[in-house]
């Protein structure tokens, strides 16, 4: 029977039930049980539902036949609600304590007026317990606060991921970007390790647009082009007159200008000794002096480094300090060479071409059979060979579509090889140039630091240099950048 049918079935049928089902009516979203006690207007309790009497602890009919005014004297009801509707003479709604069973429950007590206005009865209904109310209440308001957190830091990922310029669809740069997620806003060190041309400092730079740094400044040091006499005054900055030619004014180094950003240094495995040493003492001091200085500079940035070098034997060579490779090595991100992501070739590709056609005024599409080539070129220049390639094509294309019969021969195998290089027409002084440009243009294509080339040809790093100038950027060489 429905709390309608019972009260018309009880009460006299002049009394006016208006006003009480315009209060049990959907609309006031109140959650009734069907606890409910009626009273008469002397406060006199005529009927009590069992389930009030069982969720309140009353045995059945004990409270029937009693005055309400008798059960708030006693305690029985704290405040008692068919008094107070009584005394007040209109609808309350309060927290009424029943005190032998300490419920706090709240409570919505009704006034039941005849044709003219006279009070006749008082129904009242217990709600869900006040206890229950909070509990909805702390849950409701930690959903809320969980729910904005959530919305906000997904906003934020969103924002700072589509400020980047990462593309990938492999499994391995999922797990990688996942990485970089759980890190980017944590002060640990990073390494990132990977082949030359992998991406590496598009990575870094991707960490920063992500961690909460990413308002403050990015600093990027290529460590194997700085020169070996001026590496110290460049990271740390030096004081005026601290030695011959440099400014009267001093200068702020590298690393103190990416204080409150990121400090990103690339190429770390090209730092001699007695710089490591120094950057040591910075990443567990956190503080530098200049060249010349007398005062301690604290510096708040993050560090974040890269190597193609394998550290580990460096460090059993006694080429790179243990100690601050374990120090740098705290997270360590190795990002796979790009012929072991075949999934990422076609979005990088698609990336590039768009990105050229735009800088260059192109309207450029891929031959199916070009693209064929991409995925099957082995790609030992990695991303940074496969950018240049489309940068190249996009260039001299005058064609709308890019097809393999575009491609450079260094790209379709007719290139020269240095055995018939030998065989050629010419003086052995010509003979001896091209093999030796071979050779330097094939060493730096694999090494990609003038560092690197003079380390595996046993030549100068300045030779190296000049070699990789005459024959790779003076023969449109490839640009280099992590």
């Amino acid at each position: 029977m429905s709390q309608e049918t019972y009260l018309s079935h009880l009460l006299d049928e002049d009394i006016n039930l208006k006003g009480l089902f315009e209060i049990l009516s959907p609309e006031n979203n109140l959650v009734l049980a069907d606890d409910m006690m009626l009273s008469d207007s002397k406060g006199t309790i005529l009927r009590v539902s069992e389930t009030y009497e069982h969720n309140f602890g009353f045995a059945h009919g004990s409270i029937v036949g009693k005055s309400a005014f008798d059960l708030e004297a006693d305690g029985t009801f704290q405040p008692c609600i068919t008094a107070e509707v009584i005394r007040q003479r209109k609808k309350v709604v309060t927290t009424q304590t029943i005190n032998h069973t300490h419920k706090n429950v709240m409570t919505v007590g009704i006034p039941l007026c005849d044709g003219s206005g006279e009070l006749k009865y008082v129904v009242c209904f217990n709600t869900v317990s006040l206890e229950q109310i909070n509990t909805i209440q702390r849950n409701y308001q930690h959903l809320q606060d969980s729910l904005q957190q959530y919305s906000q830091e997904i906003a934020e990922l969103r924002t700072r991921a589509t400020s980047t310029s990462l593309v990938f669809k492999s499994n391995s740069m999922q797990r990688l970007w996942t990485l970089m997620q759980n890190t980017a806003n944590t002060k640990a060190n990073i390494l990132i390790t990977g082949e030359t041309g992998v991406g590496k400092s598009a990575i870094a730079k991707a960490i920063h647009k992500m961690s909460n740094r990413a308002d403050g400044p990015f600093i990027e040091v290529n460590c194997a082009v700085l020169h070996e006499n001026l590496i110290e005054s460049e990271l740390f900055g030096y004081e005026k007159g601290a030695f011959t030619g440099a400014s009267s004014t001093g200068k702020i180094g590298k690393i103190e200008l990416a204080n409150h950003g990121t400090l990103f240094l690339d190429e770390i495995g090209e730092l001699p000794l007695h710089i490591q040493s120094k950057l040591l003492q910075l990443i567990q001091e956190k503080t530098i002096e200049r060249l010349s200085g007398n005062r301690r500079i604290s510096l708040d940035f993050r560090l974040i480094v890269a190597t193609n070098r394998n550290l580990e034997e460096e460090v059993q060579r006694g080429l790179f300090r243990s100690d601050l490779f374990y120090r740098l090595n705290v997270i360590r991100i190795h990002i796979p060479p790009l012929r072991s992501r075949k999934e990422d070739i076609f979005p990088l590709a698609h990336q590039f071409l768009a990105r050229f056609s735009r800088e260059y005024g192109k309207n450029l599409t891929f031959s199916p059979r070009f693209l064929a080539f991409l995925e099957q070129y082995d790609w030992p220049g990695n991303v940074r060979q496969l950018e240049n390639l489309i940068e190249r094509l996009v260039i001299t294309v005058q064609d709308p579509i890019i097809d393999t019969t575009a491609l450079p021969v260094e790209y379709t195998g007719d290139a020269v090889p240095p055995a018939e290089l030998l065989a050629q027409r010419g003086s052995l002084a010509e003979r001896m140039d091209a093999y030796e440009g071979e050779i330097i243009r094939d060493t730096y294509r694999r090494c990609g630091t003038t560092v690197a080339v003079a380390r595996e040809l046993g030549i100068s790093q300045a030779t190296a240099a000049r070699k990789v100038a005459k024959y790779v950027s003076g023969k449109g060489g490839e640009r280099r950048s992590s």
